[in-house]
């Protein structure tokens, strides 16, 4: 955990009692840093637990049961309703932020989950939950994930667009690392023949709280997000912030100008 982080979360929850609030105070308050952003693509699990604790005065972001596997190194905790089981916080200075799409999701969060802040989603254009009216379908509006310009969150799809490297961008950060960001790697040609894929993770689903939330993704999202990261890419540089990716079985199909390392 970044030595920043205790005093960052006790003073959001001291001072501020309203989600946009806190979210405002957090601006450029790493400025300069790198962010490691923790995935649950199946890659993580490859990451050596020594390489992991490497992580530990850094500034981490977890991405859901990534959290698992370094729960004290955690600054930065992202959950939404997909995938979702509950967490165990031995180090109470991490902050837990979520992304909802539905009215009640607030209330289901605030009676049984850790929570430090809350941000809204939206689906672009008409805002039918259809998969072109995401970011990553929607290129030309792609100034919607800089936080600076809307604190609610445009649908990405996925809470590495949605939340996780804007929330690095507006806390200052200049150098994204993503581990366990895998989009679909080496499994992708198994699944070439189908249209609605299960995504595979670095976790057993049987640990699931909600079972409904358990997901599919469509070979449609999953090509449309790989294409997708030359402009993430590119528009991460417009903003001063490098991109890397670990990587270490060498196939992650993401834009290939973007930099690969083998481990943490």
């Amino acid at each position: 955990m970044h030595k920043n982080t205790p005093n960052i979360k006790n003073h959001i929850n001291s001072q501020y009692d309203e989600s946009y609030d806190r979210v405002k105070y957090l601006k450029d308050q790493y400025k300069g840093e790198t962010a490691y952003i923790l995935a649950s693509g199946p890659s993580f699990k490859e990451i050596p637990q020594k390489d992991l604790d490497k992580l530990k005065d850094k500034l981490v972001i977890s991405l859901k049961q990534t959290f698992n596997d370094v729960p004290n190194s955690v600054d930065y905790h992202l959950l939404n309703f997909c995938n979702l089981t509950k967490y165990k916080y031995p180090n109470p200075s991490t902050i837990v932020g979520w992304t909802v799409w539905d009215n009640n999701q607030p209330n289901v969060i605030s009676q049984n989950f850790p929570v430090d802040f809350i941000l809204d989603t939206f689906k672009l254009n008409d805002g039918a939950s259809n998969i072109e009216n995401s970011i990553a379908f929607n290129l030309d509006q792609i100034d919607l994930l800089d936080i600076n310009n809307n604190l609610s969150r445009p649908w990405g799809p996925g809470t590495m667009y949605e939340i996780a490297m804007p929330l690095a961008l507006y806390l200052g950060c200049t150098k994204i690392v993503t581990v366990g960001w895998d989009l679909f790697g080496s499994s992708i040609d198994r699944y070439k023949d189908k249209e609605a894929l299960t995504q595979p993770h670095c976790y057993n689903n049987n640990d699931l709280v909600f079972k409904e939330t358990d997901t599919a993704i469509t070979k449609k999202e999953i090509i449309g997000t790989i294409n997708s990261t030359e402009s993430v890419y590119k528009w991460l540089q417009s903003k001063n912030v490098d991109l890397e990716i670990v990587d270490p079985n060498g196939n992650n199909p993401a834009y290939k100008e973007i930099k690969r390392r083998k481990t943490i």
